[in-house]
C-alpha cells in the first residue's frame, strides 16, 4: 500500500526594509541580512513609504536620517501618524552618521524612533537589532489578535466596539430604543505630533481617553478606533441628548490647558453623531460608516465642532397572505353557518382580506355594516 509523501512546509523569510540613498549601504545590508531576511531596499523616503504602504509582511524599517527628498525623520512621521494601524507600529531603526549623532537620537526619539545603529554599522549589531525586533513584533502580532484592549488606553479597540456594537444593535431593535454612535478626532493631529511628539501625544491620547471614559454612562462603550480617533455607542441615547454630550465633550477637550516652550497649543475634537432610526437594524459596517460621514462633516467646518446624521426608518415589508392555503370567503361563511366558528388563523387571514375592502367603503356603507353587526 503506498503512502502519500509529507507535504513540505516552506518557511518564508521575514522582510524587512532598509532606506538608504546610499548604493553602498543598501548593498551592504542586503549581504549582512540577506540569510535570516528578506531585504527589500528603497533609495529614498518617498520610494520606501511606497513599498511599506503596499507589502504588510515588513516586520522591521531600517531608515538613514538625511536623504534627498523625504528624509528619515519625514519617514519615521509618516509612519507614526499613518492610519493603519499595523504600519503605525512598525518598529523603526534610525540611522544616523557620527558627526551629528546624539541630536539625531533626541530628535527621531522624540518622534517615536524604536531603535538607533550609527554608521559605520557591522553585521553582529545589524542582524541582532533585526531579529530581536522582528521576534518583538511577530510576538505584538499575536498578542493583538488575542486581545480586544488598546495598549495606550486600556479603552477597547475597534474589533472590540464592533463586536459591542452587535450586541448594541440587536438591543435596541428587540426594544424599540434609540442608539446613538459617536465619533471623535483629534483635530490636526500630524501638526500636533510634530510639534509636541509621540510622547506629548500620547499624553493627548490618554487625556481625552479619560474624558470620554468620564462623559458617558455605565451602559455605553468607549473604544479607540485609530490613531487619533475614538468611537462610543450609547445604547438608548436619544438624539437630542447624544448631541449635547458630544458639545460638551469638545467644550472639555477644548478646555485642555497645554503650552510648550511658553506658547500655549491648542487642542481640540471634532465629533460626529450618528443616530439609528426606532426599530431599524442596520450592519455594524454601516453604522460605523454613516458615523465616519457625520465626523467628515464635523471636519470640514472646523476645528471643535460637531455634525449629526440621522439613519431613515427601514421600510417595513408588506404583509402577504399565505400561499399554501388561501381563504375562501364562500368556505369561511359554509363553516361558519354549519359549525358556529373556524380556527383563530384562519379568521384572522380572513379579517386580513377584508381589511382592504373596508378601506374602500364610504361612510355610508361602513355604517350599514356596524349597524347589521349590532343586529
Amino acid at each position: 500500500m503506498s503512502q502519500e509523501p509529507d507535504e513540505v512546509q516552506i518557511e518564508t523569510k521575514p522582510k524587512l526594509i532598509m532606506i538608504d540613498d546610499s548604493k553602498l549601504m543598501r548593498k551592504s545590508a542586503v549581504k549582512m541580512l540577506g540569510d535570516d531576511f528578506e531585504v527589500l531596499t528603497a533609495e529614498d523616503g518617498e520610494q520606501g513609504m511606497a513599498i511599506v504602504d503596499h507589502d504588510l509582511e515588513i516586520q522591521v524599517v531600517f531608515t538613514d536620517i538625511n536623504m534627498p527628498g523625504m528624509d528619515g525623520y519625514e519617514v519615521l512621521k509618516e509612519i507614526r501618524t499613518h492610519p493603519d494601524d499595523h504600519i503605525r507600529a512598525l518598529p523603526v531603526v534610525v540611522v544616523t552618521g557620527a558627526e551629528n549623532d546624539d541630536e539625531a537620537k533626541e530628535k527621531a526619539l522624540a518622534q517615536g524612533a524604536t531603535d538607533f545603529i550609527t554608521k559605520p554599522f557591522n553585521s553582529t549589531d545589524l542582524r541582532a537589532r533585526a531579529l530581536a525586533l522582528s521576534n518583538f513584533r511577530k510576538t505584538a502580532q499575536a498578542l493583538q489578535q488575542n486581545t480586544n484592549v488598546d495598549s495606550l488606553t486600556q479603552l477597547g479597540n475597534k474589533q472590540f466596539i464592533e463586536s459591542q456594537l452587535q450586541k448594541d444593535i440587536s438591543f435596541i431593535s428587540r426594544h424599540h430604543q434609540d442608539l446613538a454612535v459617536l465619533m471623535v478626532e483629534i483635530d490636526d493631529f500630524n501638526d500636533l505630533f510634530l510639534k509636541i511628539g509621540r510622547q506629548g501625544t500620547d499624553s493627548v491620547i490618554k487625556q481625552i481617553a479619560k474624558v470620554l471614559q468620564g462623559s458617558v454612562r455605565r451602559e455605553d462603550t468607549v473604544a479607540r478606533t485609530g490613531l487619533a480617533q475614538f468611537s462610543v455607542s450609547l445604547p438608548t441615547a436619544k438624539p437630542d441628548g447624544a448631541t449635547s454630550l458630544a458639545k460638551r465633550i469638545c467644550e472639555k477637550v477644548a478646555g485642555f490647558k497645554a503650552s510648550l516652550r511658553g506658547e500655549a497649543l491648542s487642542i481640540s475634537v471634532s465629533i460626529g453623531v450618528f443616530t439609528l432610526a426606532r426599530g431599524s437594524r442596520p450592519s455594524v459596517d454601516k453604522v460605523m460608516e454613516e458615523a465616519g460621514i457625520a465626523l467628515v462633516d464635523a471636519l470640514s467646518t472646523g476645528k471643535g465642532n460637531v455634525a449629526t446624521r440621522e439613519g431613515k426608518p427601514e421600510e417595513q415589508p408588506k404583509k402577504r397572505f399565505s400561499q399554501a392555503a388561501p381563504v375562501s370567503m364562500d368556505q369561511l361563511l359554509d363553516a361558519l353557518s354549519s359549525a358556529g366558528s373556524v380556527s383563530d388563523s384562519i379568521l384572522s387571514e380572513a379579517m386580513e382580506r377584508l381589511e382592504v375592502l373596508w378601506t374602500v367603503l364610504s361612510s355610508k356603507q361602513k355604517q350599514m355594516v356596524k349597524d347589521r353587526i349590532g343586529e
